[in-house]
């Protein structure tokens, strides 16, 4: 029986190699004003071009890209591409393998001699883009598709990293790292001349400690609203189960060894050590203090800066009333889906997802998601009525709906954060808004001087908001 299947894995290997053997290539050298090196071309490549695929030639000493077709030798084996630095060192533009034309393999690319990104592919099909953060060369985030790239819209799962050196008590590098990573399953969406990541399936935040990686939360999205139970892991084994229906808040409880808990939750940080938030409950409910920003003062007692009082879950004395209650005081007449990328400001990028008009308003949905801060963000907006909250204009008329209700939006002094990749739904309701209106702005901020001017450098940065939006 060994025998047998040892001719087999034989067999198998060999017909691999005959597959690789049947093309030959030569070593070419290529020196352009842009770059120099060398590449594998192929010297008898006699293919019928994919005409989904992108393949790369080389004719006169000059390489090639074309869609569908070649038109000179294509480039079959590695790549390795330069150009000549200041100082006369070599600063890498492409390094990787090609299959008849065809990426394959591992493909890595730079700027400025610095690494950016590493692509795996397929004979062409993109399997996996790996992003890194050119000057520091540490991974910054990565897309892996779990798809065919024929399938639309196309799955991916993508993971965003925070990683720094861990320092002991000496104050020395330890030679291990420590951060957080975020895990979303999803897919992409054309969006103009390139593509929008919409967050469709499990959800994973995992924080890293001396190279140990430990789960910290995970739920499910749906088109980037959270759904169903969405579990976070505290303290001495206990897990916050808060219920979501299309983003909403529905209800949230506490459990140890699968049972209500009672006693004080308490958040730690990375370390898994240090105390962040105490959070009491009772029968898994929250019922009394909630105690963060922590601060030690000269007897070395922690100090809480913001304290909460809860109520049966409620926030004691509270006024504000919850997305699912309001809409329950009205009726829904309309609704819209879009995939709108708005102006961003710095805490993260806008997206609108939907508007939903009832006989009394609209209820504009929003998301955000941090992409430029790798430490993470935090977010906010003004209250309403308050200068620098949101309003919508009417393009056409010209009127001004100013917004009435936020909701899942920390409002300022307060903030929220926003960790790296993460998405942030929260919603805006326009009392008065119709659906005659079809030309709209909503903007943070004054709708008709949506802007600021740096006078020391001229820069003009636009409010948070979607402009000249065509309604649907």
């Amino acid at each position: 029986m060994k025998r047998h299947i040892y001719t087999i894995l034989f067999l198998q290997i060999l017909s691999i190699g005959t597959t690789y053997a049947q093309y030959q290539s030569k070593v070419v050298k290529v020196k352009t004003e842009e770059y120099e090196g060398t590449v594998e071309a192929c010297t008898n490549c006699k293919i019928t071009a994919d005409p989904n695929k992108t393949y790369k030639w080389i004719k006169g000493g000059k390489l090639g890209e074309s869609k569908g077709s070649f038109q000179g030798e294509l480039i079959h084996g590695k790549v390795e591409l330069f150009t000549m630095g200041m100082g006369g060192e070599k600063e890498m533009v492409e390094r990787g393998n090609y299959f008849t034309g065809l990426k394959d393999g591992k493909v890595e690319e730079y700027a400025f001699g610095n690494l950016e990104h590493i692509e795996t592919y397929e004979k062409g099909e993109i399997k996996e883009i790996e992003y890194y953060q050119p000057e520091k060369k540490i991974l910054d985030h990565k897309i892996t598709y779990t798809s065919s790239a024929s399938v639309f819209p196309r799955k991916m799962v993508v993971s965003y990293y925070f990683f720094t050196d861990h320092f002991g008590e000496d104050k020395k590098p330890t030679g291990k790292k420590h951060g957080r990573r975020l895990e979303m399953e999803g897919y992409q969406i054309p969006n103009g001349n390139s593509f929008s990541n919409v967050y469709e399936g499990k959800f994973r935040r995992y924080t890293l400690w001396q190279d140990a990686e430990m789960l910290r939360q995970e739920g499910t999205y749906s088109k980037n609203r959270r759904t169903g139970e969405w579990k976070t892991y505290y303290g001495e084994g206990v897990i916050g189960v808060t219920k979501y229906e299309n983003d909403a808040f529905v209800s949230e409880q506490f459990l140890k060894d699968g049972k209500p808990f009672t006693g004080v939750v308490k958040d730690l940080a990375r370390d898994f050590k240090t105390e962040l938030v105490w959070i009491e409950v009772k029968n898994g409910i929250r019922n009394g203090k909630m105690s963060e920003d922590f601060k030690e003062n000269e007897k070395k007692e922690k100090i809480a800066g913001k304290i909460t009082e809860y109520v049966d879950g409620k926030v004691k004395d509270s006024k504000t009333i919850t997305l699912s209650e309001f809409l329950k005081t009205q009726k829904v007449t309309k609704e819209a889906e879009y995939t709108q990328e708005c102006d961003s400001k710095g805490s993260g990028t806008l997206f609108l997802d939907r508007i939903v008009y009832t006989d009394k308003g609209a209820f504009v949905y929003f998301h955000t998601v941090n992409l430029l801060f790798a430490g993470g963000s935090s977010i906010s907006t003004a209250a309403p009525g308050k200068e620098g909250a949101f309003t919508a204009l009417d393009l056409i008329s010209k009127k001004v709906y100013k917004v009435t209700q936020i909701f899942n939006l920390a409002i300022q002094p307060s903030r929220q954060s926003a960790n790296y990749g993460e998405a942030n739904q929260f919603v805006l309701y326009f009392e008065g808004l119709t659906q005659t209106v079809k030309k709209i702005s909503f903007v943070e901020g004054d709708p008709e001087n949506p802007f600021t001017v740096d006078e020391k450098t001229g820069t003009t940065t636009y409010s948070w908001g979607c402009y000249d939006l065509t309604t649907k």
